[in-house]
């Protein structure tokens, strides 16, 4: 069972060495790897060069971005399982094993995920995480789950190539969230899901990372979320409805400059007491009312 992993980059002359060779050091005798550089101008080009001769293929060109560079290199892709990881993390000695190991004991298991280990940007350990993921309603719940600590980090993640296939490519329309979608639409293809409880790869944390846009990211996944609400993606009822209300207060809580005030707002989007966020704000108010009835300090 051959593994395709793929690395996208561009101007990654910082790290991409030690990524490359994390990758290249795995001890599995059947997988193979595609670097896919867009033109860079930093000295990328010749690191991959280095190692062209253990790479199945590679290539440095312009290219849209990053979503072009991994759709081009997974179309080349020739595993029965496929991956990417990013030109700034490290796969962790053994996790290939640990993937091709996990997919032949579970047969049926369309994706596995594992766990991370975060690094700063001198390669320091600072931390990790798990995440808990297992069916569509929780990938769409980014309140409760994705942003409460229970997200997948995309090098830990793997799938097979059928399931690939039959979801299609990332969608180009997202420069963050991406995987976020691509992943939403495989639990709607039906994907069956499995943890691997271990730790597979390094993720770093730096300054100049793409995912350290955190406003711009957050807004393409609430983005992701809507238009999946909107085509009909089968979560019950009451989830959908919890859901509606959460983001629908949430872009209120956005629209700083042109939103009318809380209790006129809440007057037409009665839906959005099934958002707890808002059912603390009303409490807190009621709270502070209370308070200033007794000539009490509202911080007491």
């Amino acid at each position: 069972m051959k593994i395709s992993l793929v690395t996208p980059c561009f101007n990654s002359a910082a790290y991409l060495e030690d990524t490359i060779r994390s990758v290249l050091s795995q001890e599995i005798p059947d997988f193979e790897y595609m670097v896919v550089d867009g033109g860079s101008t930093d000295g990328t080009a010749d690191i991959i060069r280095k190692y062209a001769d253990r790479l199945a293929w590679w290539v440095s060109e312009r290219d849209s971005g990053q979503v072009d560079a991994l759709n081009k290199g997974f179309a080349r892709a020739t595993g029965e399982i496929v991956g990417f990881i990013n030109a700034d993390d490290v796969l962790l000695p053994g996790a290939l094993r640990a993937v091709h190991e996990a997919f032949a004991r579970q047969p049926e298991v369309d994706l596995l995920y594992g766990e991370v280990e975060w690094i700063d940007s001198e390669g320091r350990p600072t931390g990790s995480h798990a995440g808990k993921i297992s069916d569509l309603g929780e990938a769409l719940d980014i309140y409760s789950v994705w942003w409460s600590q229970r997200q997948w980090v995309q090098p830990e993640v793997f799938y097979r190539r059928e399931l690939k296939e039959r979801v299609g490519v990332f969608d180009q329309r997202y420069n963050l969230a991406f995987d976020f979608d691509f992943w939403v639409r495989c639990f709607r293809a039906g994907a069956r899901v499995a943890r691997i409880p271990e730790q597979l790869v390094q993720f770093r944390v730096h300054a100049n990372q793409k995912s350290s846009a955190a406003a711009q990211a957050a807004d393409e996944i609430r983005a992701v979320v809507r238009c999946h609400l909107d085509s009909g993606a089968a979560i019950s009822p009451a989830h959908r409805r919890r859901l509606e209300a959460r983001l629908s207060y949430d872009l209120y809580q956005l629209g700083i400059d042109s939103r009318p005030g809380f209790l006129r707002a809440l007057l037409g989007n009665p839906g959005w007491l099934r958002a707890p966020e808002v059912r603390d704000r009303i409490r807190a108010a009621c709270t502070r009312l209370l308070f200033h009835r007794k000539g009490l300090p509202s911080n007491r």
